[in-house]
């Protein structure tokens, strides 16, 4: 545990003299914005503007994602072609680091970009009231349906760099896109890409009373989601553990 500590805080410490925070606060603020734009000129009711927040914010989650495990894998490329993490006596310990750090901040982006968009809702001419579910509930659905893809997002940047990482992240996006549709019936709890677009959407309609999901599907989709996430975090973490720093030039 002290050993994890001590990687977490060295993480820490090269994250803040990089784009990592930076990147997750763009994305955050970024979204709101566009999102209040959106919805300032939409003639659609206030709870389909709601719904299309959580929306855009599912299906760009992706691409957010592979940025920042690009970012995570360029910071140890710099340093001295991944030298400071290949000599580590525990690189499970440090990949559950960096996973960490990347994980709470997704975490603090989405709830970050929920907050400025609630607030400022009213403002965008929304008179809906807006619960406390809205804040905290449903972007940790969102951004728990997404950890699996932080996992795969992080091999691929480690191990194929820029190119492949950030391509997968924008094909993500719009397979999210295709799954939010009637393309994703009946597949959608399969494929990981469609589960952050389609758990958010069914939380925001229950929480506002609309419509009582098909709960087959939901809880299929949820049972699958977890147990896949809990796989790829534990293979994540043995194939660090055996990185041997192999990347392509960018």
């Amino acid at each position: 545990m002290t050993e994890y500590i001590h990687y977490l805080k060295s993480d820490l410490y090269k994250s803040r003299h990089s784009s990592f925070f930076a990147v997750h606060i763009l994305f955050a603020v970024l979204g709101a914005a566009m999102m209040l734009l959106y919805a300032s000129i939409s003639k659609s009711d206030d709870i389909n503007k709601l719904a299309a927040y959580f929306q855009i914010m599912a299906v760009s989650f992706p691409f957010a994602i592979s940025i920042a495990c690009y970012v995570a894998a360029e910071q140890e490329a710099k340093a001295g072609h991944s030298q400071n993490i290949l000599t580590l006596p525990h690189r499970n310990r440090a990949a559950l680091s960096k996973l960490t750090i990347l994980l709470v901040s997704g975490l603090f982006a989405v709830v970050l970009s929920s907050i400025l968009f609630g607030a400022l809702f009213p403002l965008a001419g929304g008179t809906t009231k807006i619960s406390f579910r809205f804040y905290t509930g449903i972007p940790l659905i969102l951004w728990g349906s997404n950890i699996f893809l932080y996992g795969i997002h992080f091999v691929l940047a480690f191990r194929f760099g820029k190119n492949m990482g950030i391509g997968f992240g924008v094909l993500g996006s719009l397979l999210s896109a295709l799954l939010q549709t009637g393309l994703g019936t009946g597949i959608w709890f399969v494929i990981p890409y469609g589960w952050g677009v389609r758990f958010s959407s069914y939380a925001l309609e229950t929480a506002f009373g609309l419509l009582s999901p098909d709960r087959r599907g939901v809880n299929f989709g949820s049972i699958f989601c977890v147990l896949s996430t809990c796989a790829i975090i534990g293979c994540v973490i043995f194939w660090f553990s055996r990185y041997s720093g192999n990347r392509p030039d960018d």
